[in-house]
């Protein structure tokens, strides 16, 4: 079951340089704003480490990202990404509302950011 990204709590975190937010569920992609991406990332052997990321994640799910920047493609073919251990981390130790994070984001579009 997927859930409404306007009724999780999302975490500032930063993949390969690239800011954006996570949650640890899966997300219904239609509750995402367009001008957000929307990517799912994995764990290598459940150990609760992200090691890769792509539109649809299967096994292995590890949470959804979702970002404004863009996240480097490695492998054309499945359209994924690879996360390195130091390419990846949380950039607060709480959580914010779907709202906040809307509106700090369209903030920051606003000024060119």
């Amino acid at each position: 079951m997927r859930c409404n990204a306007k009724n999780e709590r999302w975490m500032p975190m930063v993949i390969r340089g690239v800011t954006g937010y996570f949650s640890d569920v899966r997300i219904d992609r239609k509750t995402v704003p367009k001008w957000l991406q929307f990517w799912e990332l994995a764990d290598g052997d459940s150990d609760g480490i992200p090691c890769r990321y792509k539109k649809g994640i299967l096994v292995n799910f590890y949470g959804t990202f979702i970002t404004r920047g863009v996240l480097p493609i490695d492998c054309m073919e499945w359209q994924e990404g690879f996360i390195a251990d130091d390419e990846w981390e949380f950039l607060e130790k709480s959580s914010m509302e779907y709202s906040e994070m809307e509106r700090v984001e369209l903030c920051r579009m606003r000024k060119g950011m």
